[in-house]
């Protein structure tokens, strides 16, 4: 069975640390990847119109509606560290699934999400710190009903220094987490 992967990116840069690890990523999966840009799906952040809360749906219509679909095996958030947490293009995007928070409670009728595979992919210049980036993933995770991320996230922390696709551990970790991917999940 064909593996349908949806990479959320959080990276200003198209050829950026961020973009190599995806291309290394990319050739080393198999099944359909679609890829979404934080910062230029044109995905609209929040505005707490509050339509979700009766409705389950939002009311915006953009490109989450490939999100909402939860047409996907495996989720990858691939990002940089700001200030050592997720990009504010992202976190704008991670408000958008506010209608799944509202369906479970506010109207006490959480959706039926498909299980899916959970991997991460940072890159950090200065300290390289991920902390607050893996606390925003794991909520974003948990809300995608995306699994497995703990256990299967890469860093390349130090890009101010050694650019991510010259970073040999970073880039074999990412095979890595294509190999686990394209993987049955048990």
């Amino acid at each position: 069975m064909a593996r349908k992967t949806l990479i959320l990116n959080g990276s200003p840069r198209p050829q950026g640390n961020t973009a190599a690890l995806i291309e290394t990523l990319r050739t080393k999966l198999s099944g359909e990847v679609i890829e979404i840009s934080a910062f230029r799906s044109g995905i609209a952040p929040c505005v707490d119109c509050r339509s979700c809360w009766t409705t389950a749906k939002c009311a915006v219509r953009d490109g989450m509606q490939t999100i909402y679909d939860d047409d996907f095996d495996n989720v990858v958030i691939a990002s940089p560290v700001y200030y050592g947490t997720l990009p504010g293009q992202m976190l704008s995007l991670m408000s958008r699934l506010q209608p799944w928070h509202a369906a479970k409670f506010f109207l006490n009728r959480p959706l039926e999400l498909r299980e899916k595979k959970a991997a991460v992919i940072l890159t950090a210049g200065g300290k390289g710190n991920a902390d607050m980036a893996l606390h925003h993933v794991r909520a974003l995770c948990r809300m995608l009903n995306a699994k497995g991320f703990a256990e299967h996230w890469v860093c390349s922390p130090n890009t101010d220094e050694i650019p991510a696709d010259q970073d040999e551990k970073a880039v074999a970790d990412v095979i890595a987490l294509a190999k686990w991917l394209n993987e049955e999940q048990t």
